[in-house]
């Protein structure tokens, strides 16, 4: 029904291989390649149906654990979980060592009334130049490998525990990327992963990561931490996997590629739940004059036509609830939080009207 190609403007895009009718289903992302709830809302939002009752704690746990930072509306939703998102059961070991390993450093901190983590990677004078970037991770490597006590932040236990104490943005993130190298352990050791799960299809998204520190350069120092502390806290099997290379790889196709996860019916009251990421669903472009609407049912995402499509017609839909803007607000939206321009037709002459 579409094939992915490079677009005219850049990047690749979905076109239409031949006349599509108003209404026709032409994408279905099954599930999350990684997903995150965020940490306010992780008692409310069920972990697999992503239902959420306007503040409501859900009730239902993972058996044997009490402390994955899992909730479920149902006992059909945590089997479902269980049985199509965790089936090797190598996930949740790891969610909830993360979950451990978060309360027991805050704890520890705010009886030692040390403070908090001091952002000693990232100082004041700090160049955001792209080599100085490179050069810092380089530098946070070295750290890791290295034996002294006072340098290393996984040998000094004051650094350590500053560190293992995640601000509620790195704990998200953090989950975020634990799920991520977990799918991509498997993928490499076992080869049986479902084709939305693949690192491989997730790689080839673009990354958004110095577009992102240079809007925010506060979450360079964020993004050092949220490595340090996966490479103190996953489990030695993974080690190979957790690299500065790939968490910046999730961290910046994260930016520009997510959708959220939105309280539903979807209003400009709806509170955003948490973060999801559907490579199969990322070519879909943005445009201001849409020909795909995209829905939120359960973990799925579904993206439907919402008008008759030529052949060869690219496939849009809208990043955001933004549709209703002024056409430079639309603009000035789009360029800060997905970076880029947008000149689809609707602009382009709503913009040359305006001037």
């Amino acid at each position: 029904m579409f094939e992915i190609r490079p677009t005219a403007y850049g990047g690749r895009g979905c076109f239409a291989t031949c006349e599509i009718a108003r209404g026709t289903r032409v994408h279905c992302a099954p599930t999350p390649f990684t997903a995150v709830i965020f940490r306010d809302f992780r008692k409310e939002v069920c972990g697999y149906c992503f239902a959420y009752d306007l503040g409501r704690a859900w009730k239902i746990r993972l058996r044997g654990t009490e402390i994955a930072g899992l909730w479920f509306c149902s006992e059909g939703c945590r089997e479902r979980w269980v049985n199509e998102e965790d089936p090797s059961g190598e996930l949740v070991p790891v969610l909830e060592l993360i979950e451990q390993t978060v309360a027991l450093a805050r704890r520890k901190l705010q009886s030692s009334k040390a403070g908090e983590y001091d952002e000693d990677f990232v100082t004041e004078d700090f160049s955001f130049e792209d080599d100085a970037i490179e050069k810092l991770w380089e530098q946070v490597d070295g750290l890791l490998t290295s034996n002294s006590v006072t340098a290393n932040p996984l040998r000094n236990p004051i650094l350590k525990n500053r560190i293992l104490a995640l601000e509620d943005i790195e704990y998200d993130s953090a989950r975020l990327i634990a799920v991520a190298i977990v799918r991509l352990f498997l993928e490499t050791y076992t080869g049986s992963t479902p084709p939305w799960f693949t690192w491989s299809g997730f790689a080839g998204l673009e990354s958004h990561e110095k577009d992102l520190i240079n809007r925010l350069p506060a979450l360079l120092e964020s993004h050092i931490r949220v490595y340090i502390f996966l490479k103190a806290v996953m489990p030695k099997k993974f080690q190979a996997f957790v690299t500065s290379g790939n968490v910046r790889a999730v961290l910046g196709r994260e930016s520009a590629n997510a959708f959220g996860i939105w309280q539903l019916p979807l209003t400009t009251e709806s509170e955003c739940l948490g973060s999801s990421i559907f490579p199969s669903a990322s070519y879909f472009n943005h445009s201001c004059d849409p020909n795909v609407m995209k829905t939120r049912t359960g973990r799925q995402m579904h993206f439907t036509t919402s008008r008759f499509v030529k052949k060869g017609e690219e496939l849009c839909i809208s990043y955001g609830m933004m549709l209703t803007m002024a056409a430079k607000a639309r603009q000035d939206l789009l360029q800060e939080q997905w970076y880029f321009k947008c000149g689809c037709g609707r602009c382009t002459i709503e913009l040359a009207t305006a001037a």
